[in-house]
């Protein structure tokens, strides 16, 4: 009878170590679950013209006009697995499909923001795709066009303070695209609204991912 309660206390103790190490795991688990990084509101750097379909461009030195994505849509993305560009000596009309990004096996394409003629494709940004999105206005530039009337080519762009305030008006296009899905996962709700989390384009489903496409990077016929 001894014997019998001993190993009835050991397996009392066994069972209330394993709910107190279940209910460990599970407020271990709650606040990781809940750790989601919002958007970065959108500054685009003096000296950048930018696109209405998501595409910059500044004027160079040298006076070629080097292009890559804002940062409303590197944040957006969050990480790209490859970037496609055209060959130098393409030329590209603006409002043609110019880049090709790649994430977790699905493909948005970026328009050109000007005409011109490829003069320069950034290899790094080639080969380290995700310089294309964690430094967008830097060493993630992408292509370099020459244009033989650079006045006509920035006409159609916005800059300084009128660029901020589209991509932030983007932003909340894009949680009002995200918000349909039903989680509010997709779009935390901050204390000055619902900002998309970063990143948030990754996980939504086909038809999301081909709205994103049309609505917001594939100029209309008055834009092309």
């Amino acid at each position: 009878m001894t014997a019998i309660l001993v190993i009835l206390t050991i397996l009392a103790f066994i069972g209330v170590d394993a709910v107190v190490m279940a209910l460990r795991r599970h407020r271990v688990a709650v606040p990781m679950a809940m750790q989601l990084t919002p958007m970065l509101e959108p500054r685009p750097p003096q000296g950048i013209f930018l696109d209405p379909r998501h595409a910059w461009v500044r004027i160079t030195t040298d006076g070629t006009l080097r292009v890559g994505i804002d940062d409303f849509l590197s944040e957006a993305l969050g990480e790209v697995e490859a970037v496609e560009a055209p060959p130098r000596g393409a030329q590209v009309k603006r409002g043609d499909p110019l880049l090709k990004l790649k994430v977790r096996g699905r493909s948005l394409v970026v328009s050109a923001p000007a005409a011109g003629e490829v003069v320069a494709v950034n290899d790094h940004a080639l080969a380290q795709p995700w310089t294309v999105t964690r430094d967008p206005y830097g060493v993630g530039w992408v292509v370099a066009l020459w244009t033989r009337d650079h006045h006509e080519a920035i006409k159609p762009l916005r800059i300084g303070s009128a660029a901020t305030a589209f991509l932030r008006q983007e932003m909340q296009r894009l949680a009002d695209l995200l918000t349909p899905a039903g989680t509010l996962a997709t779009v935390p709700l901050l204390a000055d609204g619902g900002v998309p989390r970063k990143g948030a384009l990754a996980s939504v489903d086909d038809s999301r991912w081909d709205a994103f496409q049309k609505e917001f990077l594939t100029p209309s016929s008055l834009e092309a």
